[in-house]
């Protein structure tokens, strides 16, 4: 009886609910399998969206009545601290409420897990009773496969949602972008619309319900709040942040050097500069939460030496462009950052879909290349970023920087994004390909 009107209040409008109008993700989640099915991803980024796609296909694909499957937001005001043992309570009730065919699988969509203390706990045991199907959604990185409890793990596939990638974006603008039609974009008719939505994507990035807002204003307003939500919701109240002020200044420090080295050390001396005593393993710590819920993300330099990797700075980046609209000033003077920011966060979406691999930066002297990526023991390629339209906005140091890098690790798999210039260079006898950003991310 611990929460037991609760959970028929939350179950009751769940039997009600309608589901919205879908656009499909590019996000692969298999139905066979006895896994358990991790959706993990920050905050605003479409986990639930997703978790209703998922469930539309159980409709209409899989005859599957809304009986026999129960979706629970464990965000709901009336749901708030939960442990582990009144997820019984959610069970009895669901039982009773709705009577599930016995005959057919019951799946569980339970968003927001971590909310529950010890949920892994009641998992792992209903897991094992061969119950019931299990999707479980969080916005803490916790919830990877690889990071999940000891209990669960080699039990739990994990699926990353970021916010829309480029090609999700242009789906909500109802262009097609797929096999010959990428072609057709070399025309420059095409090739100028397709910038057009590059732009407008790098200016307020992809978070779902940003995008589908008609102004500006609006746009802003919500980037704003998603901040604030993130602010207080996955990092004040679920780390207990005491200090709230220095967990501000410190992130928008980290926001205004995205895609720049960010040393905990340098964000120390310029909170010390404002009169703020706070210690470096604070900050340390701090910077740890901001990437377990999938805020910021940190980039160490290439070595083999793990002491070097940890003596020098991380460059950083941020999940969405749109935030750092809000946050950073002259933001549109940061052309040639902001592609790096959004190559970086395309990556670390392919990490996650495809194949396991390592991203680093490369420094070598006063010599730099934006991304290395390592698979295995082998570096697989190296990848510069620039801001140029034409050859001639393509500064030498860069070519001699990728160039360098190839030398010293043995790759020859040479890339350079530009906004929009493709084309191919011999230097030092090693040849570079360039590649207009909009169609590395299309590809």
């Amino acid at each position: 009886m611990r929460r037991e009107e609760d959970f028929r209040t939350v179950i009751a409008q769940w039997m009600d609910f309608s589901l919205p109008e879908l656009l499909k993700r590019d996000i692969e989640v298999p139905f066979e399998g006895d896994l358990i099915v991790t959706i993990v991803g920050g905050r605003r980024a479409g986990k639930t969206y997703l978790m209703f796609q998922l469930i539309k296909y159980l409709f209409q694909h899989r005859d599957m009545d809304k009986r026999n499957v129960l979706y629970v937001n464990f965000e709901h005001e009336r749901l708030r601290y939960l442990d582990a043992r009144d997820l019984e309570d959610m069970v009895k009730v669901y039982y009773e409420m709705v009577l599930p065919d016995n005959k057919k699988p019951i799946f569980l969509f339970l968003d927001e897990i971590q909310n529950v203390s010890d949920w892994d706990r009641w998992v792992r045991r209903v897991f094992d009773q061969k119950k019931f199907r299990i999707f479980l959604s969080g916005s803490s990185s916790k919830l990877l496969a690889k990071e999940i409890a000891t209990s669960l793990r080699g039990r739990a596939l994990s699926r990353v949602v970021f916010p829309f990638s480029f090609r999700e974006f242009l789906m909500t603008k109802r262009e097609e972008v797929k096999g010959e039609n990428l072609k057709i974009m070399q025309y420059l008719e095409e090739r100028g619309k397709i910038l057009g939505y590059l732009e407008d994507y790098m200016m307020f990035g992809g978070y779902p319900e940003v995008e589908l807002q008609k102004e500006d204003r609006i746009k802003e307003e919500l980037l704003l709040s998603y901040y604030e939500a993130i602010f207080y919701r996955d990092l004040v109240e679920r780390y207990s942040i005491k200090n709230a002020k220095v967990l501000d200044l410190f992130l928008k420090y980290m926001l205004s050097n995205f895609s720049k080295y960010a040393s905990v050390s340098k964000a120390y001396n310029y909170l010390k500069s404002l009169g703020l005593r706070v210690s470096k393993k604070t900050l340390l710590n701090l910077q740890k939460f901001a990437e377990d819920v999938f805020f910021l993300f940190s980039v160490e330099i290439f070595s083999y030496s793990i002491k070097r990797r940890e003596q020098y700075p991380k460059k950083v980046y941020c999940i969405d462009t749109g935030v750092l609209k809000v946050f950073t000033p002259r933001f549109s003077e940061n052309f040639g950052r902001l592609m790096e920011n959004m190559v970086f966060i395309e990556l670390k979406r392919r990490q996650f879909e495809r194949r396991p691999v390592e991203i680093y930066y490369h420094k070598s002297n006063d010599k730099e290349t934006d991304f290395v990526i390592k698979e295995g023991v082998e570096v697989k390629q190296l990848i510069q970023v620039t801001y140029a339209r034409g050859r001639d906005e393509i500064e030498r140091r860069e070519l001699e920087g990728i160039i360098k890098a190839s030398v010293e690790l043995k790759c020859d798999n040479l890339l350079i994004i530009t906004w929009d210039y493709s084309g191919e260079e011999e230097l030092k006898g090693r040849r570079i390909k360039l590649v207009p950003l909009w169609m590395w991310l299309l590809g």
